[in-house]
């Protein structure tokens, strides 16, 4: 027969070992969450020195593989050109299943990344496979655990981040609260280089007509230049200067805040009418500058055209008044007509000139 005390002694030792292993799971798992809690903390202060976005989203990226061991790691963030909607377009990502991101549309129904956007609410998948239907994230073979946790800084919702492990059921609810509070490190990242963006951009950016400073003009035409001197090979850039005819006649007859106005729709019909590429200026008064890089003569004259012929047929409205006026242009390109900066402009200015006496509504161009 078994004795009794060895047995209680057993059953002793049996509770302290499974006790001390307990002590060695908890002391493990602290230790984890203490690894994970210093890696937060360093990655945020590396964060907080970064100045460009795109240097922001790589640190994120990194961050969530190294913490939480996942291949796949996606950042979006909202349409920097239309906040006021629920549009994701720019992302960064570290992911095999590239293929299984798609951008977003309007409907932010269509993906459950859309809702963690509106709603500002993290989700967590045991197996994305057993979700309905999305129509953003294509299901495939190596998504199974998913969590998404929002960009949100001071109520505004940034975009989200989502990480995606093969393994079904991966991520616990530990790992989702350091997810969360890694996201919020993020979203304080991503806004303060957003303010400094906007910032920089209110600075050289002309308050009336949105479009960029004088000051912005003489810097950046200068900079084309100096460029396309050094290129190999060279290449032209070209410069074009308008200003509205009779001018003067607006002001007078409207009044200066109708003025403003015009000047303000004038900006935005030239940006329309203008390429990508192409830098537009507010040169001073109703004077504006279309810098266009890459561009020789014939090809300048073409796109100051096209621009003079949209402001002519456009009904500009000053109140409740439908006003029709028409500008004037010169054209003048580095390095056939001038061979530096002060050149180009005085000889696209001289063109601007020639345009006037010859009756306006016109754009010339310099000959050498």
């Amino acid at each position: 027969m078994d004795n009794p005390i060895l047995l209680v002694l057993g059953g002793v030792s049996l509770v302290l070992l499974i006790i001390v292993i307990i002590l060695i799971m908890l002391k493990g798992k602290a230790e984890k969450k203490t690894k994970a809690l210093i890696a937060i903390i360093t990655a945020s202060q590396e964060l907080g020195t970064t100045a460009s976005l795109e240097s922001v989203l790589k640190i994120v990226v990194q961050m969530v593989k190294n913490l939480f061991s996942c291949g796949t790691v996606v950042v979006f963030l909202r349409d920097d050109e239309k906040p006021e909607e629920i549009i994701l377009r720019k992302k960064a990502f570290i992911t095999p299943h590239e293929d299984a991101f798609q951008d977003f549309n309007p409907d932010v129904a269509r993906s459950v990344i859309g809702q963690v956007v509106q709603t500002k609410e993290g989700k967590v998948f045991k197996d994305f496979l057993n979700e309905e239907k999305d129509e953003v994230i294509q299901k495939e073979k190596g998504l199974r655990a998913m969590a998404i946790a929002p960009l949100v800084f001071e109520d505004q919702s940034l975009g989200a981040v989502v990480m995606a492990h093969g393994t079904p059921d991966y991520f616990d609810k530990e790992a989702f609260r350091l997810f969360t509070l890694m996201a919020n490190q993020a979203a304080l990242a991503v806004r303060n280089v957003q303010l400094q963006q906007e910032t920089q951009l209110l600075a050289i950016t002309d308050s009336l007509s949105g479009m960029y400073t004088h000051g912005f003009f003489q810097e950046h035409l200068a900079k084309k230049i100096n460029e396309a001197k050094y290129a190999d090979p060279p290449h032209p850039v070209s410069l074009m200067i308008l200003d509205v005819d009779f001018f003067k006649k607006v002001n007078d007859n409207y009044g200066h805040p109708q003025g403003d106005a015009l000047l303000k729709q004038l900006g935005g019909i030239i940006k329309q009418h203008t390429r990508p590429g192409d830098v537009v200026c507010r040169y001073g008064g109703d004077e504006f500058t279309i810098t266009m890089v890459g561009t020789d003569r014939i090809q300048a004259v073409l796109v100051a055209e096209r621009v003079r012929q949209a402001v002519e047929e456009y009904e500009f409205v000053l109140g409740s008044n439908i006003v029709h006026i028409s500008i004037s242009g010169g054209v003048a390109s580095f390095p056939d007509d001038a061979g530096t900066k002060k050149e180009l402009v005085e000889k696209s200015d001289n063109s601007l000139l020639e345009a006037k006496e010859k009756g306006r509504n016109k754009i010339c161009f310099a000959s050498q």
